[in-house]
């Protein structure tokens, strides 16, 4: 049986695409499209017609790419921007008509828990008490667990979009910026309690791998150069100095990093070594396979 799982976020529109034999999942085909439809989305506010019309137009290409891997079942989300826009249900409405695409708003405790379920699959190697930092656009997930469950979670509405669009209005920020952005974090953060500094960091998404990528100089991204490997908060650092010591438009130059995202990759930073900093790690593993893996992991869970 042939699978597709949809995540639509507030900046990535990523499609995966799997073989299920024997309760196995064999990656057949991902595409990610950089959409940003959380683009200057106010709570409570509606969603801009050039990010829709982004969406709509990646969307279509995705429904002709599972037509033509002939795929069986499609499985879709969307999360903080459809959460937060008071059109959000009646765009995913439009593209069910339009494209015959089901895409489910999923709250931030779903969100979070479908992505640990990723982690507690691919990360068992780690040990039992695990840590995942998921960044996304519009929201920021921390959840705390074991291989079987979770003992504590949050979403905060804090993403490398929103954050971006909220305090950073100079090219490159200032540091006076960044900072802002960091204390509003800290004060999300009040409400995490962690109980132990000894569980390993798994970071998740785009901003994770984009920082690997940038480290090891990627012309064209590789799963297996990136998935499983380290970052440390020092290196992490010394990206953060590298991204802020030139405007986007230089930025857009380095390799490794997508164009779409040169603007909020130094947000990307800031959040990250505010949770490091505050979870007391000074490494974290990458995992490229998130929130549209564990929607996968479900589905074979309660389908076989």
């Amino acid at each position: 049986m042939r699978l597709a799982s949809i995540d639509l976020g507030s900046n990535s529109l990523i499609m995966t695409v799997v073989d299920l034999n024997n309760g196995q999942l064999k990656p057949v085909a991902e595409e990610v499209k950089i959409v940003r439809l959380g683009q200057a989305l106010q709570p409570g506010g509606r969603l801009q017609p050039e990010a829709k019309e982004r969406c709509r137009s990646a969307l279509h290409h995705f429904a002709h790419q599972m037509e033509f891997l002939a795929v069986d079942e499609i499985i879709g989300v969307g999360t903080a921007a459809l959460r937060n826009a008071s059109d959000g249900q009646q765009f995913v409405d439009e593209i069910k008509d339009q494209l015959h695409i089901l895409i489910q708003i999923i709250s931030g405790d779903d969100e979070a828990r479908l992505t640990f379920k990723a982690v507690q699959r691919d990360f068992s190697r780690l040990g039992d008490s695990l840590v995942m930092i998921d960044i996304g656009g519009g929201s920021t997930e921390l959840v705390m667990g074991d291989l079987n469950s979770i003992t504590s979670q949050i979403s905060m509405n804090a993403g490398t979009v929103s954050f971006s669009e909220r305090f950073v209005h100079k090219d490159p920020p200032t540091s006076e910026e960044l900072q802002s952005a960091a204390r509003a974090i800290n004060k999300m953060m009040d409400r995490f309690e962690l109980k132990s500094t000894a569980m390993e960091a798994v970071g998740v998404a785009g901003t994770f791998t984009t920082l690997k990528a940038v480290q090891l100089g990627m012309d064209d991204y590789d799963h297996s150069q990136i998935h499983r490997t380290i970052l440390l908060r020092d290196e992490i650092a010394q990206l953060g100095q590298l991204f802020t010591s030139m405007p986007t438009e230089e930025r857009k130059n380095l390799k490794g990093l997508p164009e779409e995202r040169a603007d909020i990759i130094p947000m990307g930073v800031v959040i990250i070594d505010s949770i490091m900093k505050r979870l007391q790690h000074q490494s974290i593993t990458i995992s490229d396979r998130g929130l549209r893996w564990g929607l996968l992991y479900e589905w074979v869970e309660r389908n076989g």
